[in-house]
């Protein structure tokens, strides 16, 4: 069943509806994000778009703002944690100030997540079917009998074989692979136009994280959902995403089209991640790694935040601020050796 971009938003309280960008499921514009009650900014300056029937992919090490930057999408922030600057909003409406009741309308209708510990995320006690039959009854309004069957066309529409059986089994039952696929039908049970996939393979070997990233393929081409796909891991995101959006501590470094960004890298830090990923070289043995350490979470430094470990690094890095600079189409780069390129153009 496709979805359909066009139905009614809800009536959310907080929420401030302005011209343009309809066209965009997601678009975060500026967006800081404060940690520690405010003692220090971990997301500084993110802007990037989502449109509708685009797997948008964010990667970088642990720590690099990837999570938050979606928890801030998601109106899910940890405690300590705020948008203290920026503004997110869905389909041209901005819900950066939204309540917490106009979150609870949009998580499900408009918004689905999965996570990458499913287990975590479901009632140990329940049955699985139970507890995906339960959010439609809520969401959707839906009889038992009729949440019972569309629950089931769920279960087949993700790939689990004995959905009939599923449906009555508990989570402690069911292989990590198939908590995933069940958490996956869980967030697409009211047709959402958005997905967010927080690292949702990575304790998955590897042909179920591979079934599972063809699913999510599937899943937009049916249903032209967006997607945005987390992951540390670079040789992922490229199997999936449209577009690749690369962190580092906490600021986007890179950003662009899949093929830009893996055949024509511009910024050192995602060079590095192309060969610590061996994309395209499976065959390589050697084992490579980025020399140094990422700085703390919310460090403050003048200048290029990848510098200390850049193998290219000039002085002009750590002067003062770098900017973004396109570097091809819709392909954005953070580095001062791109600026120097663009203006010598």
């Amino acid at each position: 069943m496709a979805i359909d971009n066009r139905k009614p938003w809800p009536d959310l309280v907080g929420a401030e509806r302005h011209e343009g960008g309809a066209d965009e499921v997601l678009r975060l514009d500026d967006l800081h994000v404060s940690v520690h009650n405010g003692a220090a900014t971990a997301v500084r300056g993110v802007s990037l778009r989502v449109r509708p029937g685009e797997i948008v992919g964010l990667v970088g090490e642990s720590g690099s703002g990837k999570t938050l930057t979606c928890r801030a999408a998601l109106g899910v922030l940890p405690g300590g944690c705020a948008v203290e600057r920026g503004s997110v909003s869905f389909a041209g409406v901005d819900v950066t100030s939204l309540s917490r009741r106009g979150w609870e309308r949009l998580h499900g209708s408009h918004l689905g997540a999965v996570f990458q510990d499913p287990a975590s995320y479901l009632n140990p006690a329940l049955t699985v079917g139970g507890q995906l039959a339960e959010v439609l009854r809520v969401k959707r309004r839906m009889s038992r009998r009729a949440a019972h069957r569309r629950a089931l066309e769920l279960f087949e529409a993700v790939g689990l074989r004995q959905p009939e059986r599923v449906f009555h089994q508990i989570p402690a039952e069911l292989s990590g692979g198939m908590l995933q696929r069940v958490m996956i039908a869980i967030a697409i049970s009211c047709d959402p136009q958005l997905l967010v996939a927080d690292e949702p393979t990575t304790a998955l070997d590897v042909t179920i994280q591979a079934e599972v990233l063809e699913l999510l393929r599937q899943l937009r081409d049916e249903r032209g959902l967006a997607v945005l796909f987390v992951s540390h891991d670079l040789a992922v995101i490229t199997q999936l995403c449209d577009r690749i959006v690369v962190f580092y501590a906490g600021e986007i470094v890179e950003s662009g089209p899949a093929g830009q960004i893996t055949q024509r890298p511009r910024h050192p830090y995602t060079q590095a991640l192309l060969r610590v990923a061996s994309v395209g070289d499976f065959g390589r043995r050697e084992l490579e790694v980025i020399a140094g350490q990422p700085p703390p979470v919310g460090a403050d430094i003048t200048g290029c935040r990848f510098a200390a470990r850049c193998p290219v690094a000039v002085p002009e890095c750590g002067a003062g601020p770098v900017r973004s600079v396109p570097a091809g189409d819709q392909h954005q780069v953070r580095c001062v050796h791109a600026a120097r390129a663009v203006v010598a153009s």
